[in-house]
């Protein structure tokens, strides 16, 4: 089946339901459109929907469970990611001769202009036939729009915690200005994260724990870089720095 025959089914940035083809989708309007499949609670439920504040889209974006949110995080983390759409679409076609729809976890688009569509399972799912059949109708017919196609089943503990920790400087306005700039202009490369913060205290008149809360804004702007493979401390080292846009206006 082509790409032509698919169906796809999504919603504009004003909630209007759009119809066309998997030929025909235009993956910027996709990414800045409302989930497809509203999210929900109820008591019981197996899994942990909620939503994350993206600093990707200045917004909250949806997930379905814990997994779902950690790979939403790792992109909104990926500067190379320029916008983010949960249940971004639902695709509609033809099985072995059987009605199949499928409705993907997420749609990323790349600061390269192309889409990544990721489908986010469990490592025990991939095998079970009526899963992998899906997941492999989806990724076929994706490949035929040249749109990639992934599908995630966790990454490491260590990188996910720290980003999990360093996330908490995502929200700009959260932070005090000064203190980031301070931290900039003073923590170099080779220098361990309680260096830095210590250099910047010694030339500037703002709090510890403003400092202290800035050091994570810099992180999560990967304008310095460390090792995320290995849990971050005091004694982690900054292996770069580089100049980010809010550093260039004020230097």
């Amino acid at each position: 089946m082509s790409a032509d025959a698919l169906e796809v089914r999504y919603l504009t940035g004003e909630d209007e339901a759009f119809v066309t083809t998997l030929l025909d989708a235009r993956a910027d309007v996709i990414a800045h459109g409302g989930p497809v499949r509203r999210f929900a609670w109820y008591q019981g439920m197996a899994h942990y929907p909620g939503w994350w504040w993206s600093a990707t889209m200045h917004d909250h974006v949806g997930y379905e469970s814990l997994l779902e949110r950690d790979r939403l995080m790792l992109a909104d983390f990926d500067r190379d990611t320029v916008a983010i759409a949960s249940q971004p679409f639902g695709l509609s076609g033809q099985l072995d001769g059987a009605a199949c729809r499928h409705v993907p976890d997420y749609l990323l688009l790349r600061r390269d202009g192309s889409v990544l569509v990721v489908d986010v399972k469990p490592g025990r799912l991939l095998d079970t036939p009526e899963v992998a059949s899906v997941l492999a109708w989806t990724g076929h017919h994706l490949a035929l729009k040249g749109w990639r196609y992934e599908i995630w089943s966790g990454a490491d503990t260590a990188l996910l915690t720290n980003v999990r920790f360093i996330a908490q400087g995502r929200r700009d306005d959260r932070v005090n200005s000064k203190a980031v700039h301070a931290l900039w202009r003073h923590g170099e490369a080779g220098m361990t994260l309680h260096e830095a913060i210590e250099s910047a205290l010694r030339v500037s008149e703002v709090e510890r724990r403003e400092v202290q809360a800035s050091m994570l804004t810099l992180l999560w702007r990967q304008e310095w870089i460390v090792d995320l493979s290995a849990p971050l401390a005091g004694t982690t080292v900054i292996e770069a720095v580089e100049v980010g846009a809010d550093a260039r206006r004020s230097a």
